[in-house]
């Protein structure tokens, strides 16, 4: 698992599992309906159940490969506070709109951030 991503990973873990669950019955539907019309409305749909499923993958592997930029909204102003790839801990941002700054700070196995 990777670190200060723990609720996030858990998270796509669930709905993979779900997404994949959504292929394999809309699959089984479309194996069993008669009707041609509902037939490829259920095929359409585990089609965009795979999407679902291969974006989330990718998302998990992005985490893995730490492809995936560690962002914040500032509670103070609302703009983005980045950290980026692969960030440690304790390393500092600042607002780009308010010029506060914030350390990264991790809480039960995820990020968070704290005002300096």
């Amino acid at each position: 698992m990777h670190h200060g991503y723990l609720s996030i990973i858990r998270m796509i873990e669930t709905d993979l599992e779900f997404e994949k669950d959504a292929v394999r019955i809309y699959n089984e539907f479309a194996e069993k309906v008669s009707d041609a019309q509902l037939r490829e409305m259920f095929l359409e749909f585990a089609k965009a159940e795979t999407g679902h499923v291969n974006g989330l993958q990718r998302l998990l592997q992005f985490i893995q490969d730490g492809e995936h930029e560690v962002k914040f909204y500032c509670p103070v102003c609302g703009w983005e506070v980045n950290f980026g790839k692969n960030p440690g801990i304790g390393d500092q941002a600042r607002c780009r709109m308010c010029g506060v700054i914030f350390e990264l700070i991790e809480i039960g196995g995820d990020y968070d951030i704290r005002r300096l």
